[in-house]
């Protein structure tokens, strides 16, 4: 009698060990299954084309909800709803699709932010100033969306690439004109002037006042470049070798002058994962500059 209440004591053990293993399996699968469900239901909606690239390119292009108008690379984005443009999106409509996350640009959408964040929404603003800091905006954002593994790979592919960068021992002077009437153009600390340095050139404007600022013609004169680059449209290199006082300047009489027909601009003034395409592209033209 004894060894069979010691049986069945042992089968209730038993018995009740694998129901406790049970149930915390079921709670453990019903954790992941509800981690997952979070993490492929975020709802994204981003205001800037740079910080859109980034989200697409860490795979994170189903969380995206909206997206302004100059979103539009990848193409996948071109599916996406549309909240307004860069400058001036409709706050109503992004309310009303009740984000998770809002990510953002810096300088000229620094005033939505403010805005949004009245509105006690979470707003994430990414403003790359330097290459190394776009490597720490893959690593911010790849966190939120749950892509971590992917920002990391990302990031060493930068950085990789970017060891590999030929750098000519006598750097050509660039000169980068952003607009006409007035001039802009971007200083040395600017995320451009930065793209410069890193692909072997220098920029022909160390200090400015700000990142990205008017300048008179003349001193694009006193500054002679040895190259130059306009980044919006509608302009060819004769516009440019016809500009009052400008015959003297190296770049000109040497015809070293490259438009939108002869580069992918977007890969050089876009902070995002096509940026080391453009520095790529630039170190060749540097790298074959002769004074």
């Amino acid at each position: 009698m004894m060894k069979l209440n010691k049986y069945f004591g042992l089968k209730r053990c038993i018995i009740f060990h694998l129901i406790c293993s049970l149930f915390i399996l079921l709670i453990s699968c019903s954790q992941k299954q509800n981690v997952s469900r979070s993490e492929q239901n975020q709802n994204i909606i981003v205001l800037s084309p740079e910080v859109a690239e980034i989200v697409c390119t860490l795979d994170g292009a189903d969380k995206i909800a909206a997206v302004t108008r100059e979103c539009d690379y990848p193409p996948i984005l071109k599916n996406k709803s549309r909240v307004g443009s860069f400058s001036s999106p409709d706050l109503e409509k992004i309310i009303s699709l009740e984000p998770d996350y809002i990510f953002l640009s810096g300088l000229e959408q620094e005033v939505i932010k403010n805005k949004l964040n009245k509105l006690n929404t979470r707003v994430y603003q990414f403003y790359p100033t330097s290459v190394d800091t776009l490597l720490h905006t893959f690593k911010k954002i790849g966190k939120l969306i749950n892509k971590e593994r992917k920002a990391d790979s990302l990031i060493n592919y930068f950085n990789s690439e970017l060891a590999n960068i030929p750098i000519p021992e006598e750097k050509p002077k660039v000169f980068f004109e952003v607009y006409k009437n007035p001039i802009m153009t971007v200083s040395a600390e600017s995320f451009v002037g930065d793209v410069i340095n890193k692909s072997g050139g220098k920029n022909a404007f160390v200090e400015l006042a700000r990142d990205y600022c008017r300048i008179p013609a003349e001193r694009v004169i006193e500054a002679n470049p040895d190259i130059i680059i306009i980044s919006y449209p509608g302009i060819n290199k004769k516009e440019v070798k016809e500009r009052s006082g400008w015959e003297t300047i190296e770049a000109i009489q040497n015809d070293r002058i490259y438009t939108r027909n002869d580069l992918d601009i977007e890969t050089i003034i876009r902070a995002g994962p096509r940026t080391i395409k453009g520095i790529k592209t630039l170190n060749r033209i540097f790298e074959n500059y002769e004074k």
